[in-house]
């Protein structure tokens, strides 16, 4: 006896409507390429083009926002802006007219005479004199006693420092004219020091 065939599932047409509803990802070159540097370019150029779309659609949303955002504000800068017209156009007061009076200072100078410009210059010059008059202040007395007082210090100071040098350079040389412990004597130490000796003398004016 025949068997009669099994009766489809009732969302047998929905699960295929479902499959043949998928998108398939895109491709950018072949999919059977070997691993090197071909592989990696296709792999690198499709990762750029999903970034670049999902970047198109961000800014696509964003966008749609902020022209949300921007349309419900101008709705209330219009009623804003209505109100503020309707209160500049019924002010409480009228201002009051401008006074046509003087000040009392201005009326003044207005009101004194005129000086004579011949009278101007000389008038000026009597303020200036007392300017002219002025006198120096007088050297002090003392002034070259401290400037000889000043040198001779200096050259006291000059003399010590040189004599400090050449004790100095006479220690170290004294030093270095000592033997070392094969009884050799140090010339390494006595050019130094002869060394050091000449730039001071060439340094002294």
């Amino acid at each position: 006896m025949p068997m009669a065939p099994k009766r489809p599932r009732d969302n047998a047409d929905d699960v295929e409507n479902g499959q043949h509803k998928k998108r398939k990802g895109f491709s950018v070159g072949p999919a059977n390429l070997p691993d090197g540097t071909y592989r990696r370019k296709v792999q690198k150029i499709k990762s750029e083009l999903i970034h670049k779309a999902k970047i198109k659609k961000s800014y696509a949303k964003i966008k749609a926002q902020e022209l949300v955002a921007t349309q419900s504000k101008s709705v209330y800068d219009n009623d804003e802006s209505t109100n503020a017209n309707r209160d500049f156009e019924e002010p409480s007061e009228k201002p009051a007219p401008a006074s046509l009076e003087l000040h009392p200072d201005r009326q003044a100078r207005l009101d004194a005479p005129e000086e004579d410009p011949d009278y101007l210059p000389a008038k000026k010059s009597i303020r200036e004199a007392p300017r002219r008059r002025e006198r120096r202040p007088k050297p002090s007395p003392f002034t070259k006693e401290m400037q000889i007082a000043q040198k001779r210090k200096e050259e006291i100071e000059a003399r010590r420092k040189l004599k400090d040098a050449k004790e100095r350079e006479r220690q170290a040389m004294m030093r270095a004219k000592r033997p070392d412990q094969f009884g050799k004597q140090r010339l390494g130490r006595q050019s130094k020091v002869l060394l050091e000796k000449v730039k001071r003398i060439v340094a002294e004016p």
